[in-house]
């Protein structure tokens, strides 16, 4: 669905001034509106309208008329409420999103043009992966933009703020650009609860089924450990990311021999699993998970297998051709964020 940005600007608002100095706020606004209004504006979408549970100019008028709250409390979420029809971003998000992209020895690697085999990738990016460098980037990570970090709240004329470092996303990284990608994801991800909630009965039994079948194959043979509620909410939440992916991939898709996708997509997706994977790391559920949330290694692998077997049937390339190939980047990522975290957790939490 096009919407030019300036219909979408009317629908954001933010959750405090962001200064108590009236200019300076209004260019902190003026910047951070535009900047999120490019971003929803390049990523609404329908489905086909056999999907909804409506009629497709119901839809359409929901879709016109979401608003989008901006959070600038420091934390890293976001989320979606369909029985008020809006969806919450935390601006803080993009800022450590930007921490992501510090790995740019991997990222170099992965953006090269010639071609390499994943385990050639590898065995340049285990390299690394002992450099104490590591370590201190999920310091870093944890101390400034996870759960961890110490967040001072002030009253001011009855309004609460926080007191952190401010909502420049600065210092700009080489990979900078990333953070908006991974925003974009996140966005699309609570756009994707928002589709869901109003697909027909039986389009929403189809996406379970699958989100099941995925969710299941990571326990392999044995059961899945949550209740109904809980199973509900995480297959939720992979059919949220399933659709995040298909969406964005679909809107960077190139048309060579070698990738339906670009290796700026698949990059992209892999640093979002990476700040999840972070964030998990910083709320100390590593492998854990929550109600709502299943672990994050679960999340990606369930959502990497829906993506894989889809397009490799479509495409007609073998299903392990396609994971060597096509989403090679996004896979490199997994495993590097995966042993770094690993080796980090075992160091202080094993």
């Amino acid at each position: 669905m096009a919407l030019c940005k300036d219909f979408i600007k009317k629908h954001i608002f933010f959750s405090n001034d962001l200064s108590d100095d009236p200019v300076k706020a209004q260019k902190r606004k003026d910047l951070y509106t535009d900047m999120i209004a490019q971003i929803i504006s390049e990523s609404l979408f329908f489905f086909q309208d056999d999907y909804y549970n409506a009629d497709i100019s119901t839809i359409e008028r929901e879709m016109t008329h979401i608003s989008y709250c901006i959070e600038t409390f420091p934390v890293v979420n976001a989320m979606v409420d369909n029985q008020n029809n809006y969806i919450i971003l935390n601006l803080f998000t993009m800022t450590a999103a930007n921490n992501m992209t510090v790995i740019t020895e991997l990222l170099d690697l992965l953006s090269r043009p010639e071609k390499a085999t994943t385990s050639q990738i590898m065995l340049f990016a285990l390299k690394w992966l002992n450099f104490y460098e590591n370590e201190d980037m999920i310091s870093t990570y944890i101390r400034e933009y996870g759960a961890k970090k110490q967040i001072l709240p002030v009253v001011e004329n009855g309004k609460m703020y926080a007191v952190c470092k401010g909502y420049n996303l600065s210092p700009p990284q080489k990979y900078s650009e990333y953070m908006y990608d991974i925003f974009k994801l996140i966005f699309l991800h609570e756009l994707g609860h928002w589709q869901y909630a109003r697909f027909k009965e039986a389009w929403k039994m189809a996406y379970k089924k699958q989100a099941y079948n995925a969710l299941k194959k990571q326990y392999a043979n044995k059961s899945v450990p949550v209740n109904q509620k809980q199973l509900e909410s995480w297959m939720q939440e992979i059919i949220a990311d399933y659709i995040a992916v298909l969406v964005y991939t679909k809107t960077s898709r190139q048309y060579d021999d070698s990738k339906q996708c670009t290796k700026h997509c698949y990059i992209a997706i892999g640093l979002f699993y990476g700040l999840i994977a972070m964030e998990e790391l910083a709320y100390e559920r590593y492998k854990k998970g929550t109600e709502k949330h299943p672990p994050v290694y679960i999340r990606q692998n369930a959502v990497r297998e829906l993506y894989a077997g889809f397009f490799s049937d479509i495409l007609k390339i073998p299903y392990d051709v396609f994971m060597e190939n096509e989403i090679q980047e996004w896979y490199v990522i997994e495993s590097y964020f995966s042993q770094i975290i690993e080796e980090y957790w075992r160091k202080h939490y094993g």
